[in-house]
């Protein structure tokens, strides 16, 4: 093999003359370094978005929750939820119901998803998400509500404790009478104590919070009722070995079965849009580059045809057809080699300088929480491109050489 490489390396690297072949080699090279290069910045792209919103999910999502497979509510008394709590590595666990229901104030109303909650909630939320005044529930016999700052937007809300908000949930075992339909519907008049906001559409305009007790009795449930659990690890913990030993408490509860979801789970359409997002992106770009490749069997027909000299001299030096054809094939294959490597360096080095400096900015007016492209680079995106490459660039050099015998 050492023969074969030395022979390709020449024809490679000759300094004799730049000739038609020398050219389509040299372009063949670049296209493939374009779109090496093209594919290490767009995947990283997908990835750093993927990590930003991400971000903005975490300061406002529990790091596990539990929720029943079936049915809306489950009782806090099961003995296994008193079993979760002395799991090493749970920092803190709070109970909440939620539910639809709908928002009044004045002539404006929106449907919100209220969630009842209790002090410990404090505990799992990060407090930088307030956006204005405090996130103050108040107690059973005083409670006051918190709302995303788009849902408040939304109903025109005021904090100063001007107007309440008036707050209309159905019961939840009630039957719907044409006649009287309010009658199927609690309403409560609640002050607004404060505002958060986690630069997130979808989450600011969605939830409203109150205390559970509250919530409770707006939805006609009992003392105890609750739709999840919302777990907070403490740093540095292992929250897929957490997860495990919660599942296995959580297997043996009668009468109920339960999921336990992390943060990725708890927005599983998203990631997975935007992993098939990044992919297709892939396949797309793939296929330009294989155009690229495809053009490494017009040089290396064009070589054999130039090269028919030498390898005549070749055979009659003893060289056997497998070894000219295996000169050929390195030929074709470091051309893929070199523009391949050559892309992904410069990939990696763009990256590098987008997420130093922020070279490209986003489009202006644009009201995303960052300013400049987000970029970040995973190893396995890399081998993937590398692999993908190289593995293509043979397969395609691999057919001229059958005429090189």
């Amino acid at each position: 093999m050492r023969f074969e490489l030395r022979v390709a390396l020449r024809y490679l690297f000759s300094k004799k003359k730049q000739n038609a072949i020398n050219i389509v080699s040299g372009v063949c090279a670049t296209g493939i370094c374009v779109a090496s290069l093209a594919l290490v910045c767009i995947l990283s792209v997908y990835n750093g978005f993927q990590s930003v919103v991400g971000d903005l999910y975490s300061s406002f999502d529990p790091d596990l929750r539990i929720q029943p497979k079936e049915g809306k509510t489950f009782p806090d008394t099961l003995p296994q939820i008193a079993e979760i709590r002395k799991i090493k590595g749970i920092q803190a666990q709070a109970p909440v119901l939620s539910d639809g229901a709908v928002l009044m104030n004045g002539e404006k109303q929106t449907s919100a998803t209220l969630c009842g909650v209790d002090d410990n909630y404090y505990k799992i939320i990060k407090k930088d998400i307030v956006y204005a005044g405090e996130f103050n529930i108040g107690k059973d016999d005083v409670p006051y509500m918190v709302l995303g700052v788009a849902l408040a937007a939304q109903l025109n809300a005021s904090i100063h404790f001007v107007q309440p908000v008036t707050l209309y949930a159905p019961i939840h075992d009630a039957k719907l009478n044409i006649s009287n339909p309010e009658g199927a519907f609690n309403q409560m008049q609640i002050f607004v104590s404060g505002l958060y906001s986690v630069n997130q559409q979808e989450t600011d305009s969605k939830f409203a919070f109150v205390p559970i007790n509250v919530a409770r009795e707006m939805y006609g449930y009992g003392p105890h009722e609750i739709s999840h659990i919302d777990i907070k690890t403490e740093e540095g913990a292992d929250i897929a070995s957490i997860q495990k030993q919660i599942e296995k408490i959580l297997s043996c509860v009668d009468g109920y079965t339960f999921e336990v979801l992390d943060k990725e789970t708890l927005h599983a359409d998203f990631y997975r849009m935007l992993q098939v997002e990044k992919w297709v992106t892939f396949l797309i770009l793939f296929f330009v580059l294989m155009i690229a490749i495809v053009n490494i069997i017009g040089s290396l027909s064009m070589l054999i045809i130039e090269k028919k000299n030498d390898i005549q001299t070749l055979k009659h030096l003893g060289a056997t057809d497998s070894t000219i054809r295996r000169i050929f094939l390195l030929e074709g294959w470091m051309v893929t080699a070199i523009g391949c490597i050559a892309g992904v360096v410069l990939g990696l080095l763009l990256c590098g300088l987008q997420s130093w400096f922020g070279i490209i900015k986003l489009s202006e007016g644009s009201d995303f929480v960052i300013e400049y492209y987000p970029v970040a680079v995973q190893f396995w995106d890399i081998v993937i491109i590398i692999i993908s490459v190289l593995s293509i660039g043979l397969i395609t050099a691999w057919f001229p050489t059958k005429y090189a015998e």
